[in-house]
């Protein structure tokens, strides 16, 4: 099984690591959301590198994470006995029904071409009681990520990439696990400041599910006239700009 995120896994957690105490804060937020108050059985659905799914392990979770791309997992690599990775499709799990006390959708869900899948996936392995918890980080609307995210999508448009709104998938999954729900609490579990440039967003992006999976030739040419865009629009691709960027969750129970 081959994944667009497999030349990425080398270099991802260089340009999409958090600052240290943000995955305790992730875990921390889901244990005081759901009442829980000892170590669990958790599925971490995309568990790629691990920049989320250490804290689990560290915790003394019997932790099981869960990625296409198995160079992602070999990046992983924890020496613990509570640890299990498989490379496996977030859509079809090896996993029995009401497995797992909590799983983890942690930016998943935009980038996902079949959210339905993934979500029904997670309801299932679920216990009766457990929950599900979707977090992804939030940037300020001003910053420039977010300027340029909007220019990309522009620029996809021109390129005639078809439906490319990564929030498009997300916002339907947060609805159908709402509806499915029996409780639903939204929490902020982090908030850190970081430096941002043009240059910096532009090696991240490549790294990005959805945009990884275009053709090449598309991802050059998006990228370029988007380097094009930035020199003009902050004078350099270098301009540093500090941002407060936060991890939001929405955490759902069953």
């Amino acid at each position: 099984m081959s994944s667009p995120f497999d030349s990425a896994a080398p270099t991802f957690e260089r340009h999409r690591s958090f600052p240290a105490e943000v995955p305790q804060a992730i875990r921390s937020a889901i244990w005081s959301a759901v009442g829980l108050s000892a170590p669990a059985r958790v599925l971490d659905i995309g568990a790629g590198t691990g920049r989320i799914g250490r804290a689990f392990v560290a915790a003394g979770d019997s932790y099981f994470g869960v990625d296409t791309s198995l160079a992602m997992l070999r990046e992983f690599s924890p020496s613990s006995a509570n640890c299990t990775l498989t490379q496996a499709d977030g859509s079809h799990l090896p996993f029995p029904d009401g497995s797992f006390d909590v799983v983890l959708l942690m930016q998943v869900l935009s980038g996902a071409s079949d959210w339905k899948a993934i979500v029904s996936e997670a309801r299932r392995v679920v216990r009766s009681g457990g929950s599900v918890a979707v977090g992804h980080t939030v940037n300020p609307e001003s910053g420039i990520d977010a300027q340029l995210k909007r220019h990309l999508k522009g620029i996809l448009e021109e390129l005639n990439v078809d439906s490319f709104r990564p929030e498009h998938s997300r916002r339907q999954a947060l609805e159908w696990l709402d509806a499915a729900a029996a409780h639903h609490v939204h929490v902020e579990a982090a908030s850190w400041n970081a430096a941002a440039t043009p240059e910096a967003f532009l090696r991240r992006h490549r790294t990005g599910a959805r945009f990884a999976a275009l053709p090449a030739h598309v991802q050059q040419r998006a990228l370029d006239k988007l380097r094009a865009w930035a020199k003009v629009a902050f004078g350099s691709l270098d301009t540093e700009v500090e941002e407060t960027r936060s991890f939001e969750m929405d955490i759902y129970t069953f």
